[in-house]
């Protein structure tokens, strides 16, 4: 998909698998979501927070305008994004932040890219920028996954 309109319908459900299936060094009862910019995702997360938080994992979704607001476990920035991938990576370097994008030219910096292959909505996950979040990802995300960055 270029960068005309998105389907955002199953990246919730996407993002809610990224997290279940994600061991932070910290174990976590919420797990804030914050998603960069403006994108039709946002409202799909909120209901995905409200369905999905459990008495064990909460969900908290927020929005930030600028990379210097951000303060989360997971981000995601959107195609459009007006913010250069490198000052959002600093911003959340050193931290056990997971990092999602759809664009294919910053996948080397995030842990989860949304790509349409044959019209399907996939993932890849970059183990190496995993690994320096200190996230561990299940088996079970990398082999329904594309993996790259492996060293």
């Amino acid at each position: 998909m270029g960068q005309g309109a998105r389907n955002y319908s199953h990246h919730p459900v996407y993002i809610y698998n990224f997290c279940r299936f994600t061991q932070w060094p910290q174990a976590k009862t919420e797990i804030v979501i914050g998603v960069l910019g403006n994108t039709p995702l946002y409202q799909g997360l909120l209901k995905m927070a409200a369905t999905k938080s459990t008495y064990n994992l909460k969900f908290i979704i927020k929005k930030y305008n600028t990379p210097a607001e951000i303060d989360c476990d997971v981000l995601f920035v959107p195609f459009n994004t007006n913010f250069d991938i490198k000052q959002i990576y600093q911003k959340i370097s050193g931290k056990s932040v997971m990092l999602i994008t759809e664009d294919e030219k910053v996948k080397d910096w995030t842990c989860f890219n949304f790509v349409v292959l044959d019209s399907k909505l996939m993932y890849q996950v970059n183990k190496q920028q995993c690994e320096k979040a200190k996230l561990k990802v299940s088996q079970k995300l990398l082999s329904l996954g594309i993996v790259i960055g492996e060293k």
